[in-house]
């Protein structure tokens, strides 16, 4: 089987807890190469059996042998590398939120479609089948017709720490952080909303939203809504309610931490309940989508569209919770 040759710019967590070992894993995907700006990578790529470290993300870009790169760097810097890139004839896996608008989303996307490069957000709850199969129970009229969703993610971070996350920036917060999955849920499962009103918590001192909540008006008058905090236990869960039954994920964004067993919680009209165990392996499942595409050996995972629409999105709740005011999307 042919395997797409990876480099990973960065040494940061998400890479070595959880993008390191699914590259690894992925039957499509050999993992060549690794590279930081501060002087961890050799001891990375030893640590990891790695076979290239790299001083500088130029020079793993430079490298001949790397066809594909994931970029888990700060949100301020995944349109200037994401493009520098695709210039270098990478194709590029960025983890989310890729764009924080939609001129970014644009940028990066025109600069990979000349390159002839694939590039797609790094929403890896996505490949879990766990929602593929709450598509299958949708589609054939399992709740009725789809009348609301909500979604929430959070977990508890300390706010004097020096975590990026806090970081202005870095175009750090909640809202970008864990708000974006509910959001991109919301988003693949009603559409783009007509309008958002989003209210939320930003501590002076740190100059970034520790909680968010928002609500999403459609056209049609259905309604979402979504909530992100650093403030509040581990959740991460999405439920959506029809004109005759509903559907419950509890761990919807991150089943890895329950072994990759996922669960839907399907609830009649009657109140009458049952449980679908649903298991699967996301972050390897996500390398194998991509590499499949990069090699000409799968359609897009993603339509065309998905990453301007959510870069739209997540900044019209952006200036919503900071105008304190409810924002209108252009259709």
């Amino acid at each position: 089987m042919r395997q797409l040759q990876w480099g990973i710019l960065s040494t940061a967590g998400i890479a070595r807890k959880a993008m390191i070992p699914a590259i690894q894993a992925a039957s499509n995907a050999r993992l060549t190469a690794i590279a930081s700006e501060s002087g961890k990578a050799g001891d990375v790529a030893a640590e990891y059996d790695i076979p290239r470290a790299h001083e500088g993300f130029r020079q793993l870009l430079e490298d001949p042998d790397v066809e594909a790169v994931y970029v888990p760097l700060p949100n301020h810097l995944h349109a200037r590398w994401v493009c520098e890139a695709a210039r270098h004839g990478k194709h590029v896996l960025c983890e989310k939120p890729a764009a924080l608008d939609a001129a970014e989303a644009r940028t990066m996307q025109e600069a990979c479609d000349r390159a002839g490069v694939a590039l797609m957000e790094g929403y890896m709850y996505r490949h879990h089948p766990q929602h593929l199969r709450v598509r299958e129970l949708i589609e054939r009229g399992e709740i009725g017709d789809v009348r609301q969703v909500r979604g929430l993610f959070s977990f508890p971070l300390a706010l004097d720490s020096d975590n990026i996350r806090l970081s202005a920036d870095a175009a750090g917060g909640s809202l970008h952080d864990v708000g974006c999955y509910p959001l991109d849920v919301i988003r693949r499962l009603l559409g783009m909303p007509e309008s958002v009103t989003v209210v939320g918590r930003v501590p002076e001192a740190l100059g970034v939203d520790t909680s968010v909540n928002g609500v999403l008006r459609y056209a049609d008058g259905r309604l979402a809504e979504f909530g992100a905090s650093f403030e509040q236990t581990m959740l991460n869960r999405y439920e959506v309610i029809g004109s005759h039954g509903s559907l419950l994920l509890p761990t919807a964004f991150r089943p890895d931490k329950q072994g990759g067993v996922g669960e839907i919680v399907i609830t009649d009209e009657r109140g009458r309940t049952r449980r679908e165990p649903v298991y699967g392996d996301q972050y390897p499942a996500q390398v194998e989508a991509f590499s499949a595409w990069a090699l000409g050996e799968r359609p897009a995972p993603d339509a065309p569209a998905e990453l301007a629409d959510q870069a739209r999105l997540l900044a019209a709740c952006r200036e919503s919770l900071h105008q304190e005011c409810t924002i209108r999307l252009r259709a």
